[in-house]
């Protein structure tokens, strides 16, 4: 059964979804260990919620894309901490608005290394812990683009189409197993994605103009929400998206 005080694992937990999760857990009693390249930023949230709400948090540096850098951060937090309930494979990224045929080497393999295999290697590495615990809840962090393409996001739609793949092959794979899988697929969400994605910070506040898009908190409230359930109860995905996104091609914006 879930225990009183899960012990979480963020991958990409220096900003934007990441963030967010750890605070709104860290409020809820889940103790955490907080994975990021930007290992300052982690260290110094992974202190704010220790002293905050007392609970245990362990940070230290993950780049999702390196087999060792994943083995070590798990094999470490769960050291610390004492085992591991939770994976949150949440690092990812995309990089640019390419047509297929103008995706230049460099953003296509971050995109796959990050999105894809950062992912197998994530609950590759955290999965013995959470069997070794006899109960545990895996959560891909997805996004309508793997639902529906659109132009120029051709590869990282097929990363996120991969991410939906492999939640669906991950939960059929553990059945008979008390771990549940969540996928959780936001569309526009106000973060640091489009400035990383951009690479300009005023194309970026364009996207979000004239639209009240999702939070970084609100994207976090579905996996507390999913989290805190009955042990029985398994959501499988949650698709969510701001009212004013129909689709990922129907967007209303305010004058």
């Amino acid at each position: 059964m879930r225990p009183e005080h899960p012990i979480v694992l963020i991958t990409g937990a220096s900003s934007g979804f990441g963030e967010a999760m750890a605070r709104l857990l860290a409020s809820q009693g889940c103790h955490l260990a907080l994975g990021a390249r930007r290992v300052e930023r982690v260290q110094a949230l992974a202190d704010e919620l220790g002293k905050a709400h007392g609970v245990k948090v362990f940070a230290g540096a993950v780049d999702t894309r390196h087999t060792a850098s994943v083995d070590t951060f798990v094999t470490e937090a769960a050291a610390a901490l004492g085992g591991l309930h939770v994976l949150v494979a949440n690092a990812g990224l995309a990089s640019g608005t390419f047509k297929m045929w103008e995706t230049p080497d460099e953003d296509l393999e971050a995109m796959m290394r990050t999105n894809v295999e950062g992912v197998v290697k994530t609950v590759r590495a955290g999965l013995p812990h959470l069997r070794k615990a006899g109960w545990g809840h895996v959560f891909f962090i997805g996004s309508t683009a793997g639902h529906q393409p659109y132009e120029g996001g051709s590869v990282y739609c097929a990363s996120k189409f991969g991410v939906k793949a492999m939640a669906q092959s991950l939960r059929l794979e553990l059945n008979g197993e008390q771990i549940r899988v969540t996928s959780v697929d936001p569309g526009m969400a106000e973060t640091e994605f489009s400035n990383v994605r951009l690479k300009d910070e005023d194309k970026a506040k364009a996207v979000y103009q004239g639209v009240k898009p999702l939070t970084a908190f609100d994207v976090a409230e579905c996996v507390r929400w999913c989290l805190m359930l009955p042990d029985h109860v398994n959501i499988d995905e949650i698709l969510v998206k701001c009212v004013d996104q129909a689709s990922v091609h129907k967007l209303h914006r305010r004058a």
